[in-house]
């Protein structure tokens, strides 16, 4: 597969997970039907992004520079907890124990600010100062992604927890 084409997978996927994560943030209020199916099509959206990232990551990494190594590293590793976390987050989901808005909401959010993150970091990846562009990027995306969701939390009942 040619690298335009895992780009083009990355890129859609992200901006699919982006589009989609919005109707999967609200914890559902059945396990069966629309809601099962968008938590389904996120979860393999974020397969897919991950994949094509270890993808592009494999096929860049001889022409790599260290620090692009070391963020592009990072954002895998970050991909993977997302896997995890939307796994977790579906189990909440299914077994709705008492408390489990609250955890899914976490888990969900954690996959949906990292899309925000990952997108955010491409331009201070290619900016004349990546070292300082990134910190203050991911830094700014995650700060304003918390006051939105605690923002959501108090709208929908649930008081904040960090």
């Amino acid at each position: 597969m040619t690298r335009e084409a895992l780009v083009a997978i990355h890129a859609s996927s992200g901006i699919l997970g982006l589009v989609v994560g919005l109707v999967v943030i609200p914890p559902p209020a059945t396990g069966r039907g629309r809601p099962l199916l968008w938590r389904a099509v996120y979860g393999v959206v974020l397969v897919v992004l991950f994949v094509s990232l270890l993808a592009l990551i494999v096929t860049d990494w001889n022409g790599l520079e260290t620090g692009s190594r070391l963020a592009f590293s990072g954002l895998a590793v970050l991909a993977g907890f997302m896997l995890i976390r939307i796994y977790l987050a579906h189990r909440l989901a299914a077994g709705r124990s008492p408390g489990w808005e609250h955890r899914y909401l976490d888990h969900v959010y954690f996959t949906y600010i990292s899309l925000w993150v990952g997108l955010a970091i491409i331009p201070a990846l290619r900016s004349p100062n990546p070292g300082l562009w990134i910190p203050i990027t991911a830094g700014s995306v995650l700060a304003i992604g918390t006051a939105l969701i605690h923002r959501y939390q108090r709208r929908i009942g649930l008081r904040p927890t960090h």
